[in-house]
């Protein structure tokens, strides 16, 4: 009993303390909760209790959900560069797995390489200041569609993986659609309700909410919609994002409520999955040079999965040097090649170095290339600057 309170203790000490390390030395807190895992569970514990597996799937259940939630669709919409925003990310997860198999590697591989993510770009775009400006918003919208994406690609190699090209896979995904197509009903029922009772909207959106009955009833449609996912033989993460998504569409305005929302997940539920996906980790895989070296490629790979804004760079109406930045910032997946990684891994399709090799490039590409984004910001600043005038001369 006393062995399980403190590997309690110890977990909670590492998810206090990490933000404070972290916003230090301006690394990820998601990378440090990775490595404070691997050291935990490798050099004090020897052994994850068997309460910790659970906190560690809440804690992805949760991630994906708040993942979802940040996806907002109309605003994709309104910025009239949707079909852009769409091509940078299919462009990635198509052309870059294939380039993988073309040079005799796993397509899943690729498929891990080629992941887009949201959890790293916002957070650096908030603290540069950039999230409201013109390249922020693009940015954002190329992240949140990306991760869209990533996710339905890795619930249809999940699907055919475990049935491959037949109808009943097809059944599953059209079970899957109709589930949450009733999920989305419901919740606007319930939106219709609230428009009844709009003081009432307005005690749990805001803080005035003592018992907090929305972040209650949020939490209830995470998992709900990771129930709904498994009903209908899909990954329960995929589940959670589209509860997510879903639940964002339908009550568009949240105030503090999305505070409440993201304080539970990254303050307390979402670090046990970083943490747990570093229990699993081997000090001694990680110094092996095979696998230190594969990393290494792989992370180069991220950066070159996600040069196509370069390419793009006039429709999206940038700069080279703000599509230089873009690459290099979307090539910070952190979150999304943790789940390819964790995904492969229950599904089988790759082993536990090829996983270990995965989680590495995920570490070194979220703490190199923001590093290098923020020195790329030093020069679109005199950029920005220099347009402000021009426009100012032609006005």
């Amino acid at each position: 009993m006393l062995d399980q309170q403190i590997a309690l203790f110890l977990i909670l000490l590492g998810v206090a303390v990490i933000p404070f390390l972290a916003r230090r030395i301006r690394v990820p807190s998601a990378a440090l909760e990775i490595v404070y895992g691997m050291l935990l569970f490798n050099v004090l514990l020897h052994q994850r209790p068997d309460w910790f597996e659970l906190l560690r799937q809440i804690g992805f259940i949760y991630l994906m959900f708040i993942a979802g939630m940040e996806l907002d669709l109309q605003a994709i919409r309104r910025s009239g560069k949707t079909f852009w925003y769409v091509l940078v990310s299919l462009l990635s997860l198509t052309l870059t797995p294939l380039l993988f198999v073309s040079l005799g590697q796993p397509l899943f591989l690729g498929v891990a390489v080629a992941m887009i993510s949201a959890g790293i770009v916002i957070p650096v775009l908030k603290e540069l200041g950039l999230s409201r400006t013109p390249l922020g918003r693009d940015i954002i919208g190329v992240a949140l569609t990306g991760e869209l994406l990533s996710i339905l690609v890795l619930t249809l190699l999940d699907a055919y993986h475990k049935h491959g090209l037949s109808w009943h896979a097809g059944l599953e995904l059209v079970k899957l659609t109709l589930l949450f197509g009733l999920a989305m009903l419901v919740l606007k029922v319930l939106y219709l309700l609230a428009w009844w009772n709009p003081e009432r909207v307005e005690k749990v959106m805001e803080s005035e909410d003592p018992v907090e009955e929305g972040i209650r009833a949020v939490v209830t449609v995470a998992f709900a919609g990771g129930i709904l996912a498994a009903l209908a033989g899909a990954e329960p993460i995929l589940g959670s994002f589209l509860a997510g998504m879903i639940f964002s569409h339908v009550f568009k305005s949240k105030g503090r409520f999305e505070e409440k929302v993201n304080a539970l997940g990254f303050g307390f539920l979402i670090p046990f999955f970083f943490i747990g996906v570093g229990s699993q980790l081997d000090p001694v895989l990680l110094t092996t040079p095979q696998t230190v070296t594969t990393a290494l490629l792989l992370t180069a790979a991220v950066l070159l999965s996600n040069f196509y804004p370069l390419l793009l760079a006039a429709p999206l109406r940038l700069s080279l040097l703000q599509a230089a930045g873009m690459s290099v910032l979307l090539s910070a997946p952190l979150s999304m090649i943790v789940v390819a990684g964790t995904l492969g891994q229950k599904m089988g399709i790759i082993d536990s170095d090829t996983a270990g090799a995965l989680i590495l490039t995920a570490l070194l590409a979220s703490v190199l290339y923001p590093s290098l984004f923020r020195l790329l910001c030093r020069r679109l600043a005199p950029e920005k600057q220099e347009k402000s005038l021009q426009r100012g001369t032609a006005a």
